[in-house]
């Protein structure tokens, strides 16, 4: 109860202050740059969440607060140094009030001395970077999306409860891959499970060969394999393991969402069918808000909105609420970042915030498994839900 009515406050709240726009925000364009790739590996991640980001921006209708929503668009190719000169080109050159981005923990943590330099709030709509809203933490970086810690600790502690005690994990052997091996590993231990073991595919891998030989050999051991892989390579391995035979009623695959969802489910077909995987948001939820969020989506984009879509949609609803709270006047940074820890979104993941202490979201992380409905297409049932989940944001100190 306390929740909506805090929800049904800052939505009178932010009616009232859009009346009452001071004539100096307004007519001033709300500059926004998206720091995403639009090529290579990580591609199909920059594209979903422009097509949320913009979904939201065109809801809004092109404005917020009086004024003009100009979004700035360029390829960060996620590489650690062009995104680090369009963070510079952005704060200096465009005078950009928001950035949104990047998808890469490795490249989140490139930039964020700048960012914090600048004094530019970074919305982060993807990178799990444990750090960013750890020891590294800034008063001008929020992420709406997820840490990698919290997305994979949570299946950590599902899996050995329900599935087994041992696990191997193959994770790509990179800033992001490394972290999520570890949050399953931390929750999958301190729910009885033994030390994992472990695999380390190079990111861009595409022959798996090797691993399903390791797995081949490993069945008599394991009772699980965990995964997470980047771009294209995620339903690679997994259809790469289910053709090799490996995969039966005792060894069960899993990872989070974003290895077995709607972005994959057409490369992937019925080998994606019973892999388990957690997340902050699944398509098949089945809430009023969710329902709406679809309709909408599927009517401008003619496809199913995935947990990318949902993290762009939810950057922009976050800061289209604040701004609209401010009245549009952004100039003092103590004021914003007060307003983007203060609001309560309501998602079609479910209701979420910002940790104030970290920057952190605190939302609900679900447990699913990837099954095929009435209709022949594929979804997910969800088989519990971790309510609110909060990062630790160990070292942070704001």
């Amino acid at each position: 109860m306390k929740a909506f009515k805090n929800t049904v406050l800052a939505a009178a709240m932010a009616l009232s202050f859009a009346a009452s726009t001071p004539a100096a925000a307004q007519g001033k364009d709300l500059k926004v740059g998206l720091l995403l790739p639009f090529s290579q590996v990580f591609a199909v991640y920059g594209e979903a969440i422009k097509e949320g980001f913009d979904l939201a921006i065109e809801e809004a209708g092109g404005q917020v607060a009086g004024r003009k929503i100009v979004v700035l668009k360029e390829d960060n190719k996620e590489d650690p140094k062009v995104s680090l000169q369009m963070v510079r080109r952005y704060t200096k050159d465009d005078n950009v009030d928001f950035i949104v981005g990047p998808i890469a923990s490795h490249v989140v943590g490139a930039i964020r001395d700048e960012v914090h330099r600048s004094k530019t709030f970074l919305l982060v709509a993807n990178a799990g970077n444990n750090e960013i809203t750890g020891k590294n933490c800034s008063p001008y970086i929020v992420r709406t999306s997820f840490s990698n810690w919290q997305v994979n600790h949570s299946m950590g502690q599902y899996a050995a409860e329900n599935i087994g005690k041992s696990a191997l994990t193959v994770s790509a052997n990179y800033d992001s891959g490394r972290e999520q091996a570890g949050a399953f590993r931390q929750g999958f231990m301190e729910k009885g499970g033994k030390a994992p073991q472990e695999e380390w595919p190079a990111l861009g891998t595409a022959d798996f060969a090797p691993i399903i030989t390791s797995i081949r050999a490993k069945q008599a051991e394991v009772d699980m394999v965990w995964s997470f892989l980047a771009g294209s390579a995620a339903p690679r391995f997994i259809t790469q393991v289910t053709q090799a035979g490996v995969r039966g009623p005792k060894l069960k695959l899993m990872g989070p969402v974003y290895m077995a969802d709607e972005l994959f489910f057409p490369a992937m077909g019925d080998a994606a069918l019973g892999v388990l995987v957690s997340g902050h948001y699944m398509a098949s939820l089945d809430t009023p808000r969710n329902r709406a969020f679809q309709a909408r989506f599927q009517k401008k984009y003619n496809k199913v909105a995935h947990v990318m879509h949902v993290q762009g949609y939810d950057t922009a609803k976050l800061m289209l609420a604040t701004v609209e709270a401010l009245k549009g006047d952004l100039s003092d940074k103590a004021k914003v970042r007060k307003t983007l820890t203060s609001i309560q979104v309501d998602s079609p993941r479910g209701y979420f915030r910002i940790d104030p202490r970290t920057g952190n979201v605190v939302q609900n992380i679900y447990i699913g498994e990837v099954i095929k409905r009435a209709d022949g297409t594929l979804g997910h049932k969800i088989l519990k839900t971790y309510e609110q989940v909060t990062d630790k944001g160990e070292g942070c100190t704001l």
